[in-house]
């Protein structure tokens, strides 16, 4: 053989060596308790020598995208920590339980304070986390249910800009911080407020940092709907307790519990029971470092709990998974749940990496398309085995990636309806048949006889909303009277869908709409019922909305 031939053979073994060393690979994993079998749930995972990671989900499973060669370091309150080098001892991790030592049955020759902890970890803050800007790039999921039904599923890519780092406490969630969401798939939003809904809840989640979000003035009573912690700055209304010692990554931890003094708030019904507030710090004994905090607060039907993952780079501490979960009870005993993960993909330090941006809005979340080619190959917090009751639930068995095509258009042609309404409620009317019965109500700015149907349409959505979908549509010609109208109004404030299509459009001629007010009832099969429809205050439309809901069942 020719050594020309010997030499190209050699480098096309080395060229692929090389390539298939620098493949990715998504590494699936599943992390577990050696003694319970049970799964552990918010284990750090991270790259070694990078700021690269995830976090193992509720059933204590991941995904991380991989380059081979690697080495990946799982780190949990409570477990040794175990270091990894391959793909195969990925896949089943068992963590092996650290000794806890419990404050009833230790020994020790200084009686901890736990309130004294607890504010030496606040005063170590600027020492313990990273004072500089830097950039941290998370995913983002949120979910919510009505009662046990899924009704909504947000996935995001969100890059956020802190700067000074953890130098100084933010007031509220958000606060001298920059944000912007540069991927997002969602699902069609069948929740009962659905159209009130926060389109995306970044800073809600981000307060569970109780390292970088406390108040800054003092308050006689704890907030239920806070937008950051108040255990700096309030200490003296919670009772603080010394539970014992576990440990992290070979440190000693303190496992601070604290719990709000009972309390109650002045209102015009009189006294009532101020919010209750439960959980537990742990704080490292060497930095005093915040490693973790679980919390539940709960005031009268409604619960939100808070956990915090923290996770060392290179000798500070970042926020490596933050979760918020909720649930609210009506006084009729259904319940709205919400959950939301944000979770550290990356951190990048460096002014280079500054931007200015802001929480979205919905219509800036629109103009973000869906690309599902991005979506595909990213590692992100490994789904619950839910998904396949998500995608039940959400879409009838249509699959997530059709629904997330869908809500993009959905959101299209329901928001902005003063600019090109009359196609935009053309695609809506296509869009709900087989899924609501759809009210009409053609009014216009000028019509004395239209706000009291109005209000009563209000009263009536919040009823049917789940089975009928109401829509106003003006007549004006003039968008500016319209646009006055609605906030004067407030005929957005029910989520109602609003559109401006004027008086001399086909689709106003084709539903022989003629002058305001008006009224069109279209069943769930898209047909028009015939003769004159009733008006919202007739007592019988509602018998109407009755007939058509039980026909829609015996079809379905």
């Amino acid at each position: 053989m020719s050594l020309p031939v010997i030499f190209m053979r050699s480098l096309l073994c080395l060229l692929l060596a090389g390539s298939a060393a620098s493949a990715q690979e998504l590494a699936h994993g599943r992390i577990t308790d050696k003694e319970t079998g049970k799964p552990v749930p918010f284990a750090s995972i991270g790259v070694v020598g990078t700021s690269r990671g995830t976090t193992s989900n509720t059933e204590g499973e991941f995904s991380l995208l991989l380059t081979e060669p690697f080495t990946v370091r799982i780190t949990c309150v409570g477990y040794e920590s175990v270091t990894i080098s391959s793909m195969r001892e990925l896949a089943t991790v068992v963590l092996i339980p650290e000794v806890r030592q419990l404050s009833e049955i230790y020994i020790s020759t200084k009686q901890v304070n736990a309130r004294r902890v607890v504010q030496k970890a606040f005063a170590s803050v600027a020492d313990n986390y990273p004072a500089a800007g830097y950039l941290q790039k998370f995913f983002y999921r949120h979910y919510c249910k009505d009662d046990s039904v899924y009704g909504r599923l947000i996935e995001a890519s969100v890059e956020v800009w802190k700067h000074q780092g953890y130098k100084s406490m933010r007031r509220t969630s958000g606060d001298r911080e920059e944000i912007r969401v540069t991927q997002l798939r969602r699902s069609l939003d069948n929740t009962a407020i659905a159209q009130s809904h926060t389109p995306i809840s970044v800073g809600n989640v981000l307060q569970a940092d109780l390292a970088g979000y406390q108040t800054a003035e003092k308050s006689e009573h704890i907030r239920f709907f806070a937008e950051a912690g108040n255990l700096k700055t309030d200490p003296e209304l919670y009772q603080f307790s010394f539970d014992g010692y576990t440990m992290y990554d070979g440190q000693e931890v303190y496992m601070i519990a604290y719990a709000s003094k009972k309390d109650s708030i002045l209102t015009t019904s009189g006294y009532v029971p101020a919010p209750s507030v439960s959980g537990t710090l742990f704080i490292t004994t060497r930095e005093h470092a915040f490693i973790r905090l679980e919390e539940n607060k709960r005031e009268a039907r409604n619960t939100i709990r808070t956990t915090a993952v923290y996770r060392n780079i290179n000798g500070k501490y970042y926020a490596n998974h933050l979760v918020r979960d909720g649930e609210n009870r009506a006084p009729d005993g259904t319940s709205h749940q919400f959950h939301i993960d944000l979770m550290s993909v990356d951190i990048l330090t460096g002014d280079q990496y500054r931007f200015t941006g802001r929480e979205p809005n919905r219509q800036e979340l629109l103009a973000i398309p869906y690309d599902s080619l991005y979506w595909a190959k990213q590692d992100v917090l490994k789904a619950t085995p839910l998904e396949e009751e998500i995608i039940s639930h959400l879409g009838g068995g249509v699959s997530l990636n059709r629904q997330f095509y869908l809500y993009q258009q959905y959101e299209a042609h329901t928001n902005d309806g003063g600019n090109q309404g009359e196609e935009k409620l053309g695609w809506l009317l296509n869009f709900l048949k087989n899924r609501k019965i759809v009210y009409l109500v053609f009014w216009e700015s000028s019509c004395t006889n239209c706000l009291a149907p109005i209000e009563r349409v209000k009263q009536l959505h919040k009823q049917y909303r789940d089975a009928v979908q109401f829509i106003f549509v003006s007549l004006d010609q003039d968008e500016t009277a319209w646009k006055n109208y609605l906030m004067r109004y407030n005929l957005f404030s029910d989520g109602i869908i609003n559109y401006r299509i004027g008086r001399n459009t086909s689709l106003a001629k084709s539903l022989s709409v003629k002058s305001a007010p008006d009224f069109i009832l279209i069943d769930q099969t898209g047909n028009l019922i015939p003769g004159d429809v009733r008006q919202p205050n007739d007592p019988l439309l509602e018998e109407d909305f009755q007939r058509l809901m039980m026909q829609s069942r015996k079809m379905n």
